[in-house]
């Protein structure tokens, strides 16, 4: 099984290709979590992005800002890639 790190780097990885928009904000790991029925890693990811370019120097700037997130599986043994999709709503 692969470790938590090397899991996180292969994410990170697969975003860039798949989804090369989000990887270029930058995403943070928001959460990661081993589903053990299907033996694949989950990893959240989760970036700020606003409808246009800002410096973030004013409150209306700030209020614009929303957050993405994207969750991407990966398999737990070998690393391969499983999905990306976004998290469904509560």
């Amino acid at each position: 099984m692969l470790a938590p790190s090397e899991v996180i780097g292969k994410a990170q990885s697969y975003l860039g290709e798949v989804i090369p928009d989000f990887a270029a904000l930058e995403p943070r790991v928001e959460e990661m979590e081993l589903d053990k029925n299907s033996a694949n890693w989950n990893i959240t990811f989760c970036a700020l992005s606003s409808p246009e370019k800002t410096h973030e120097n004013s409150l209306a700037d700030l209020l614009r800002l929303h957050k993405i997130r994207k969750i991407v599986s990966i398999g737990a043994d070998d690393g391969s890639f499983i999905a990306v999709r976004n998290p469904t709503p509560f």
